[in-house]
């Protein structure tokens, strides 16, 4: 067993307080979508280009963000439309080379829940992501903007995604 298992086991077993419902405006949830997770040299061009081979084919992306993995790569992870799928990563492959992309991965079905305000409440983002974890729920990507905390869930998890979100936040 992981060791992070055993972490949640235990707390799952001791229990933990109660805390109060965190007050928020609302949340929004998307229909299905597709994930894309491309690996990427730590370069300011690749995903400007990666971007723009996809803008350039009509892809509409719902979801983007860029994070350093290490300092020598970067993962841009992105949300589409499922049906641009099947042509995207055709796209991305036929291009994988020329844009040095080191890999690509692909989760044909998921959701993005976001929850608001999120501004100068950093206790919102802690308690989503630890729910999220105690309940087994793992994010595939996470952003957030000044104001909303969205997350890229697998559809087949949502409904548990919400089950950690009413059970910490109160909405009005």
């Amino acid at each position: 067993m992981e060791e992070r298992s055993k972490t949640v086991e235990i707390i799952r077993r001791i229990g933990a307080p109660e805390q109060e419902k965190i007050s928020i405006t609302g949340i929004l949830k998307s229909h299905d979508l597709s994930f894309l997770l491309l690996t990427l040299p730590a370069a300011e061009d690749p995903p400007a280009a990666v971007l723009r081979l996809l803008g350039s084919h009509g892809v509409n992306i719902r979801f983007i963000t860029l994070y350093d993995d290490s300092p020598a790569t970067r993962l841009l992870a992105l949300c589409l439309e499922t049906e641009s799928l099947s042509a995207s990563l055709e796209l991305l492959r036929s291009h994988q080379a020329p844009l040095d992309i080191r890999s690509i991965s692909h989760h044909p079905r998921v959701r993005i829940l976001s929850v608001y305000p999120y501004k100068e409440r950093g206790q919102v983002a802690e308690r989503l992501l630890t729910s999220l974890r105690l309940s087994g729920v793992q994010p595939l990507a996470v952003n957030n903007a000044s104001s909303v905390l969205s997350c890229v869930l697998s559809s087949d998890r949502f409904q548990e995604a919400l089950s950690c979100v009413d059970r910490v936040f109160q909405l009005p």
